[in-house]
């Protein structure tokens, strides 16, 4: 987790989440198999890395694409650089049918069995409108991609076409928070090959910081920021949440998949994204 650290104050931001005019999304059930082994990493996140790959797996079941030589999932749905002009789709709901750690055989003569992390789950699968604007592209990079507890973080954007911004923090534990537009800068409109910066020099000036944070017992954590680039403003339904001083945050806010249900309504053409990775350790 990240805080933002506002001097001698304690704010509340909105999430947005969109009031999208565009027709609900049809949406397809399907019930799928993932499972990732327990190597070099603990059991829960074995268990996240099977969710994964079972929602990747329920993507390709909807859309058709073999969707892993070339692109990652992370979290809620295929991130990178997206497939160009191949519509896919986004996991929207998942119910977790059963989970287990199981001992997988070994395939070929010489190998070993392992232990993996098996879940079955049902998953909501949503596919995408139209295609992508190959025009319509972000620039957008994090200073650090491992950041020590402590450090400063700054997130640099530059579309290549006017566009309304919006940059969402992605939790471990899924949870989403809004980092821009905020209550002191509401104005989201950039323009086409101009750099933004997040916290920008006007924001240090109002004792605004981003600061890489961990929770009490961790010892690091995997995040990412959403960059979401839209060619129109949208109207907004909000959900607030707080974020203050010292990090403190009371843990109530939007879900992934909240997230998700209303951007997967949003054409592919009228929006670019980028997920930037990093981590946080002591």
């Amino acid at each position: 987790m990240r805080k933002l650290q506002f001097t001698e104050l304690v704010i509340i931001v909105f999430l947005c989440v969109f009031a999208s005019p565009l027709l609900a999304q049809e949406s397809e059930w399907v019930t799928v198999e993932g499972f990732a082994p327990i190597e070099n990493v603990t059991k829960t996140e074995a268990r996240k890395l099977a969710i994964d790959n079972a929602r990747r797996e329920a993507v390709e079941q909807v859309v058709g694409v073999d969707l892993l030589s070339e692109t990652m999932v992370i979290n809620y749905n295929v991130t990178g650089d997206v497939i160009r002009a191949i519509p896919h789709g986004k996991v929207i709901g998942i119910e977790i049918l059963n989970e287990d750690i199981d001992l997988i055989p070994a395939e070929n003569k010489g190998d070993v069995p392992f232990l993996a992390y098996k879940v079955k789950i049902r998953a909501n699968v949503a596919k995408e409108i139209g295609t992508t604007d190959s025009f319509f592209r972000l620039d957008a990079r994090a200073n650090r991609k491992v950041f020590k507890e402590g450090d400063l973080m700054e997130i640099q954007v530059t579309p290549s076409k006017d566009c309304y911004l919006t940059i969402f923090n992605v939790l471990e534990d899924e949870k989403v928070l809004v980092l821009f537009p905020n209550r002191f800068n509401q104005n989201n409109y950039i323009k086409a090959n101009t750099q933004f910066t997040f916290p920008g020099n006007d924001d240090r000036k109002k004792g605004i910081t981003l600061e890489a944070f961990l929770d009490k017992g961790q010892e690091k954590a995997d995040e990412m920021f959403h960059v979401l680039a839209l060619k129109e403003p949208l109207y907004f339904n909000t959900a607030t949440f707080k974020e203050g001083i010292f990090g403190v945050y009371d843990g109530q806010t939007a879900l992934v998949n909240d997230l998700v249900k209303n951007i997967v309504g949003i054409p592919l053409s009228h929006r670019a994204e980028k997920f930037i990775q990093y981590r946080i350790t002591k």
